[in-house]
Parts: structure tokens; sequence; C-alpha cells
């Protein structure tokens, strides 16, 4: 089948989460099927990796965000999107060079499934006047009004949290809504998501398609006994990933230091905010930024730290991290939706003194971080390998092509 997969940007280098998932997903199913990608470029420099994607999709088109848009236009874009009971965050992600291509590309070419990868990204699907009436898919990476609800409790400015109060209030009832009336199919990355939705639209009726580990190219690494690294993965001028760092900073790692005085933190992501950059001024903080190749940061590190407060869907650095065999310490937050157990493959804590503990544990105990190592990789090799979740999403494919045909009869 010929499939249309629209992105809000290019999954290529697959260095963070959304491009890592669709990068994975997009290998398998080109191998079945004919793959058009429409991605939106953060800047132009990022279309030398156009080839990489080349190899996969019978065709690639780009088109570059426009950055700087002036003022009074982007406020009255704003207007607009909320006037017709969206978002403010779609006004954000329109851009007319986007729906003019997608235009073309429908146009020139028929389609039996066109699948948009998050809802800031759905209202693309109203430019779709195709000659054929192909199936419509969304896939959901969190749920709107929770992660905006989340987000409120570590917001700081008035000028913040205004606008995040602004999403979550039209995101409750415009997205479950909205992706019912103009999708065939929705699908989300975990149980937790999908009950959420369900119970705000029943007739949503969303599929799980998990995130997941390309557990043949993840192997388990050496244990690294002797180090005390403290390893933060993740996009750092993400809101939540920032808090993240923050809270176990200043709230943490200062309860650790007393009992491990070696301990230090290492930081890698792209983007780092500013107040992220201002942590490399501890001697006992690293940060790496952009890397090519994460695996030596891995390998240096003792524990894998996701101390999210705020966040949705599910976390791939979490499952990344377990493939590798480096044990996990979390929040609720954090490991929210993955089929994890404390105490079996992942440390649970939620308040500083409890995830400290449970840091000085975990550097301490050699029994435990190896009964966490082993689990974990039992765990994504069993439910959370790329090749499953990809055989998991054509049969929707499948499933939902075939339904619409039979409509059509």
């Amino acid at each position: 089948m010929k499939i249309l997969l629209v992105t809000s940007s290019l999954p290529y280098p697959p260095v963070v989460g959304a491009k890592l998932r669709v990068w994975n997903l997009l290998k398998h199913i080109a191998d079945l099927h004919e793959v058009t990608l429409l991605s939106l470029l953060d800047s132009a420099d990022e279309a030398q990796y156009i080839p990489y994607l080349q190899r996969y999709c019978s065709r690639v088109e780009t088109i570059v965000k426009q950055r700087r848009r002036p003022r009074g236009k982007l406020l009255l874009r704003l207007l607009q999107t909320m006037l017709v009971g969206q978002p403010p965050r779609n006004g954000i992600a329109y851009f007319k060079e986007m729906k003019l291509k997608i235009q073309e590309v429908i146009k020139s070419q028929v389609f039996d499934i066109v699948h948009i990868e998050q809802s800031h990204m759905a209202p693309y699907v109203e430019f779709m006047d195709c000659a054929k009436n192909p199936a419509y898919l969304i896939t959901l990476y969190d749920i709107g009004a929770t992660q905006y609800e989340r987000l409120l409790a570590i917001k700081s400015t008035f000028q913040n949290r205004f606008f995040t109060w602004l999403d979550w209030f039209f995101l409750r009832s415009w997205e479950p809504s909205y992706l019912a009336h103009h999708f065939d199919k929705c699908m989300v990355v975990s149980s937790v998501d999908r009950d959420i939705l369900r119970k705000a639209n029943p007739a949503l009726d969303p599929v799980v398609i998990s995130n997941g580990v390309d557990t043949s190219l993840y192997e388990l690494l050496p244990d690294c006994s002797e180090s005390k690294d403290i390893l933060f993965i993740g996009k750092m001028n993400y809101p939540p990933n920032v808090d993240s760092v923050l809270f176990f900073y200043q709230e943490v790692f200062p309860l650790v230091r007393r009992q491990v005085s070696e301990a230090r933190i290492l930081i890698v992501g792209t983007s780092p905010s500013p107040e992220i950059q201002d942590l490399a001024n501890d001697p006992k903080v690293e940060l790496a930024g952009q890397v090519e190749d994460i695996i030596p940061y891995y390998k240096r590190a003792c524990i894998s730290a996701v101390a999210l407060r705020a966040a949705g869907g599910t976390r791939l650095k979490i499952l990344e991290s377990m493939a590798l065999g480096r044990p996990v310490i979390s929040t609720s937050i954090g490991c929210e939706g993955l089929a994890v157990t404390h105490g079996e493959n992942i440390l649970i804590a939620d308040t500083p003194a409890d995830f400290a503990a449970r840091t000085v544990q975990l550097m301490k105990d050699k029994d435990l971080r190896q009964r966490l190592i082993l689990n974990g990789r039992r765990l994504v090799e069993k439910e959370y390998d790329w090749k499953i979740i990809a055989q998991q999403l054509i049969k929707v494919y499948d499933e939902v092509v075939s339904l619409k045909g039979d409509s059509t009869i």
C-alpha cells in the first residue's frame, strides 16, 4: 500500500524521542509498503539528512519552518486558532508553506493511508482533498490536556503559566472531539493514554502502539561499578526535561553527595536551555549537549535518572537504558505507561529524599544493579522491540484500510 507520513520534524538523525520513534518504525514499514515522507525542518541545514531517509522512502518532501514570524501576524494567527476552538499551539505549528506542499503532494499521488504524527499537526488533514478516500490515522505521543495540566505545576512566570493554561483549556475538549471527527483511527503510546482518551470520547477507541528500542543495535554494556556518574538524556530545552534536571540538581543531588561525594551529573541532549547551561559551572556537572553517539556516555554512567514531574506518553530513554544495561531510577510520572515494576526492573521514587536514597542504594548495591539490569533487558526484548511494535502498526494499517474499503462498497 501507499502511505503518506506527515511529521513535525525530520526523523533523522534519530537523537530525540519523536525522531527515534518515527525513524525506527519507518524502516520496518518501508520494507513492506511505499512511504512518502512529508516533514517540517527546524532549519535548512537539516536538508543534509534527506539522503538517509531516501534509502527507505519513495519520496521525501520538506518545508523549512519560518522561525521569525512578525509578532503581529503570529498573534493574529493565535487568535484565529482560538476563535475556532483550537489550542494556541496549533497556530504555532501552522505554516502556509506546509499547507501548500500537502496540497501539492496529495494531488500528485494516490495514497491508501495518510498517517499524521502528533495532534498539533492534525489540522493539516483539512487540506487533504484526495482523489481517492484514504484511511486517516494519527499518533499521539501524549494526551495534550494531561501534559499541559502537569506543565502548569512547574511553570514559574505568569506569562508561561497563562499560555500553558490556554493550551490546557482548549485541549480538554478539542483534542478528543477533533480527532474522532477527522480520523479513522487514533493511536497512543500507552494504555494510560488510551484510557484517558476513551473516557474523554468513547468514539475514538484508541489503539496502543508503544514506544520501543532496537535490541539488536543496543546490546548490554559492561558493568560500570566504579562510576558514580548519573546520566540525564533528552532534549534539554523541553520544559519537563529542564525541570527534571533542575529538580534533581537542586533538591536531590545535595542529599546524594552527603553520602557519595564522588557523585557527578552527566547531561546529554540537544539545545540546552540557559538554566541547564548554567549548571555546567559546577565541576560536578558535565554538559555534553548534542552528541553523534550516545553509547560512550551510557558506558560512563552507573545510573540513568528520569526525574520527570511533568510529562505524558512514555519515555524512550527508559527503554534505551534498559536495553543497554543501565539501571533506571524514575519518578512515577517518568515511567508512567510502561510495564515496569519497582524493585524488579526499575526503581521508582517521587520525593527528593526517596530519590536520593534510591540513587545511593543503587550505587552501593551491586546485586540490586544486576537484578534491575537483567530484568530490564528481558522486558524490552519481550515487549518493546521495534520489530514487534512495527508489526502491530502494520496490522493496524491493514485493518483500517480493509474497513475503509468495506465502507465504500
